[in-house]
């Protein structure tokens, strides 16, 4: 159990907070001058905003939703950035910036992965191929790949002026080289007229519906059957289970890990899959049994066979479902939701699976936080390729990349025995985000009666762009690194 109170005003805000702001900059940084870019990482938190933008904590703000149950809701809103502002160091990147020789102390010991880097773990998660490192863009995974940069923002208007703020501010004194830079913009649909962002990816499914409930977070939460993640889960405290802090305390307490990804999309490839076994099942009703949601988020576990179930189903509810109960009871087959859905892969709940060995039992030790937003323009289903590049960029926010990153996508995606009491064809894999053979795939879908319907033939629909594996220091981290 958790005995810390959580230190909001040293946490960077997008660990504990999703920030619902459209539009996002992501840049990677390579060091020039190790003191000036050390330098620069304090004005970064020197709570001077005139002299440069300021890491965003989590410390109470509203733009646009309720009150956290730590916040005070007569005091809404708090405060109306219209930016927020977070940086990632990966372990090169302490090393270049010289903590490693300037801190002999220095030890991630609890963290192999960190310091071994994305490029040397990658096929450990599935990426080679197409998804090896030797393909990633922008400097990724090549050791040069010191420091991410993330700037969301309310507006265009915004990004802009903070932006040319940050191009400014990596350039004083050499600070940084700028090796690459991304943007991801919420989804538009046309509502009363007007152009509005919509929480959805590109392959048409809502998004963001099931987030980790945080022991003594300071986000509001829905109703969920699972019980709520210890905060060590996903900010670096001492009474954590798994792993020793970073030492010295002062650079590790009340950091994180954010595994930042980018993955482009086959959004065509996608809805012609669809499209290509109409003849064996429906369309919406394959999309639906894929994810294990419908579209528009109705859960498949409250309901099966349409996505406007009579009385509707409030979005409170969206989440509040399980697969398997203590007693065994629910749907342990899958013939509500298929076992190889992407939502049931990823967060198996109460199904026992490697890693969680009892039913109704908890998966907390191995949840993912993720922040992250679409790139490129909407797709309509049906038009013609237009060969834009789309997909998703963003952070995957753990305590420990191996046992919770790592883990999900070794496990549950790509592992067709991580369910060992529900039998899957050995080749079957996540269709959504598995690392996938068109000659050898397959997709099952239990049938009350007889064999499960069985779909083949296809390939990956996501593709990996850049990985790279941040430690996400505190404020206190950020000043302790630029006073060194």
């Amino acid at each position: 159990m958790s005995t810390s109170k959580l230190d909001l005003e040293d946490i960077q805000g997008l660990i504990l907070r999703g920030y619902r702001m459209p539009m996002v900059r992501y840049y990677l940084l390579k060091v020039k001058t190790p003191a000036a870019a050390r330098a620069l990482l304090g004005r970064l938190v020197s709570g001077e905003e005139k002299d440069a933008p300021q890491v965003t904590t989590a410390e109470e703000w509203q733009v646009g939703f309720a009150p956290g149950p730590g916040d005070d809701p007569s005091a809404s809103p708090c405060r109306r950035p219209d930016y927020c502002l977070n940086v990632g160091i990966t372990w090169p990147g302490l090393v270049a910036l010289e903590v490693s020789d300037r801190v002999p102390a220095l030890s991630f010991k609890s963290f192999t992965a960190f310091v071994e880097g994305a490029a040397q773990r990658a096929e450990r998660v599935g990426d080679k191929g197409l998804n090896a490192p030797e393909h990633w863009i922008g400097g990724f995974g090549t050791g040069s790949d010191h420091v991410m940069v993330t700037l969301h923002a309310l507006s265009f208007e915004a990004l802009r002026s903070y932006a040319l703020r940050l191009t400014a501010l990596f350039e004083q004194g050499g600070a940084f080289e700028q090796l690459w830079h991304g943007d991801g913009m919420a989804l538009l649909e046309i509502q009363d007229g007007k152009p509005v962002p919509v929480p959805k990816v590109h392959f048409g499914y809502v998004d963001a519906i099931s987030t980790p409930t945080i022991r003594g977070g300071p986000e509001p939460t829905q109703p969920d059957h699972q019980e709520p993640c210890e905060p060590w889960l996903f900010v670096l405290l001492e009474e954590a289970e798994n792993y020793y802090l970073p030492e010295p305390p002062q650079l590790g307490r009340n950091g994180s890990f954010g595994v930042f990804k980018m993955m482009r999309q086959d959004v065509v490839g996608f809805e012609s899959f669809l499209q290509s076994n109409k003849d064996t099942i429906n369309p919406e009703l394959l999309a639906a049994k894929i994810m294990g949601r419908w579209r528009n988020g109705v859960p498949l576990a409250l309901s099966p066979d349409t996505d406007s179930p009579e009385g509707g189903i409030s979005p409170e509810r969206l989440n509040d479902f399980e697969y398997v109960n203590q007693d065994g009871s629910g749907d342990p087959r899958g013939l509500r939701c298929p076992v190889g859905s992407h939502i049931r892969r990823v967060n198996p709940r109460g199904q026992p699976v490697t890693g969680q060995g009892r039913p109704g039992g908890s998966n907390n030790s191995h949840r993912l936080i993720r922040r992250g937003l679409p790139y490129g323009p909407t797709y309509i289903p049906g038009q013609p390729d237009d060969g834009i590049e789309r997909g998703l960029l963003g952070y995957f926010v753990n305590s420990n990349i191996e046992n919770q990153y790592e883990f999900i996508l070794k496990q549950w995606v790509d592992d067709a025995a991580f369910v060992g009491s529900v039998r899957l064809n050995p080749n079957s894999k996540d269709v959504v985000i598995g690392h996938n053979d068109a000659a050898g795939s397959i997709f099952e879908m239990p049938q009350p009666q007889g064999p499960p319907l069985r779909i083949n033939g296809f390939s990956n629909f996501v593709t990996t762009q850049a990985v790279a594996y941040c430690f996400l220091p505190s404020v206190t981290a950020l000043k302790f690194i630029a006073g060194l």
